[in-house]
């Protein structure tokens, strides 16, 4: 049987998303747009699913053409329950601490008024949580979360007095950071995404206001990567 999508196509795809990128910069881009064909191909059984639905067919009968139980074919393809799960992206590799942070960030900047998501955010949120690696590598290179908790607010810029509501969007140096932490886990051979991967996706970017604001109290990536070479 044909590959009902030419293997060459899904190389040119990943390569027109990255155009001029390094050999890593595609590899995480392959991993994001195989994440969306998991998406499609689900989609693409669940419209079939809804179709024999309006056809008469029992979840029964659904389950058994799928090879599951009836139970097992309504949990995923309960339309509220799919729709929930869609759309998710890069944020289906995180785990749950570090989905945690992305949302603390979220909370930072809604509360700083800021009108995005920044690297700062991203470092306000892992240290939010005291117990997550991450954190405990902070603590472990002898600077407290107070320090860098004061070091990211002294270099956020001032936002709209009384915060924001709503949908702010992540800046163009936090999704790059975001999709580095992708690139960390991978390089160490995780399937998640976890705090850790975070923090050295913060340093890795130099230019971040995040990484920046890390040098200011001697945090490099590479104590950092020390520190957890050590406590693995």
């Amino acid at each position: 049987m044909d590959a009902p999508i030419p293997f060459q196509d899904l190389i040119d795809l990943v390569e027109r998303r990255q155009p001029g990128g390094d050999p890593l910069a595609y590899l995480t881009e392959s991993v994001l747009v195989s994440d969306q064909l998991g998406e499609l191909a689900d989609d693409l059984v669940g419209h079939f699913v809804a179709l024999a639905r309006e056809g008469g067919a029992s979840w029964a009968e659904v389950g058994a053409s799928l090879g599951v139980t009836k139970q097992a074919a309504q949990k995923r393809f309960v339309s509220g329950a799919r729709r929930g799960a869609r759309g998710k992206g890069l944020f289906t590799r995180f785990d749950a601490p570090a989905r945690e942070v992305v949302k603390r960030a979220v909370a930072h900047a809604q509360q700083g008024g800021q009108g995005e998501i920044g690297t700062l955010h991203l470092l306000l949120g892992l240290i939010d949580d005291g117990e997550c690696l991450a954190a405990r590598a902070i603590v472990g290179l002898d600077v407290s979360l107070g320090e860098v908790r004061v070091a990211a607010r002294g270099a956020m810029a001032p936002g709209r007095e009384g915060g924001r509501r709503g949908h702010i969007p992540f800046g163009d140096d936090s999704k790059k950071v975001l999709e580095l932490a992708l690139r960390e886990a991978i390089r160490v051979g995780d399937r998640q995404i976890r705090t850790e991967h975070i923090l050295l996706a913060i340093l890795r970017d130099e230019r971040s206001a995040g990484s920046k604001a890390l040098a200011g109290l001697q945090i490099t990536r590479r104590s950092v990567e020390d520190w957890l070479e050590a406590a693995a």
